[in-house]
């Protein structure tokens, strides 16, 4: 019966303990490694940016090419309508799917200044999915984009070399082991 008794008092002293730490500030909750768990995980898929989470090679594309455009400045009228013209003819999209695109484009580039620095982190999660033709495809659309009121200058080059560059190494070392 003593025995009891003791079990019994130690359980209501853990739990008097646990309220007074609670009332004191302490989360208890972030003791439980279950819930820590989940957490970094929310953490590791939500706390980046939206432009490094991108998985559709098209989005990515929509975005390099708004990007190649975006190297001289801002973007003219004459290549707004070039890039929609692109978006309809070669990603067969309506009037409204190819203006939306660029708006998303354009939103998710807004706090980027340079798309050369960060190109390893937007194409990190899309960059398997391009195929040969894909690839060979955005290159070409981003010279064409860069030709259009001017000769390619520097900074797209920079940008467009940098894209054939990763996709070079992701094709030349798939990360398979045999």
């Amino acid at each position: 019966m003593h025995i009891i008794i003791g079990v019994i008092t130690a359980i209501a002293g853990l739990i008097w303990a646990f309220v007074a730490l609670q009332r004191a500030g302490v989360d208890l909750n972030s003791l439980n490694p279950f819930l820590w768990h989940r957490r970094a995980q929310w953490k590791k898929k939500y706390a980046d940016k939206p432009i490094y989470s991108l998985r559709n090679p098209m989005d990515v594309a929509g975005l390099l090419l708004l990007g190649v455009a975006k190297c001289e400045g801002e973007i003219s009228s004459e290549q707004k309508n070039e890039v929609l013209k692109i978006f309809e003819d070669e990603f067969h999209m309506t009037r409204d799917g190819a203006s939306d695109l660029l708006l998303a484009s354009s939103y998710l580039m807004r706090d980027e200044v340079y798309l050369v620095d960060h190109l390893d982190k937007i194409l990190e999660r899309s960059g398997p999915a391009f195929t040969a033709d894909q690839i060979e495809s955005l290159v070409s659309l981003m010279q064409r984009v860069a030709r259009i009121e001017s000769p390619i200058n520097e900074e797209q080059n920079k940008l467009i070399q940098a894209t054939q560059d990763y996709f070079e190494r992701l094709k030349a070392n798939p990360g398979t082991w045999g």
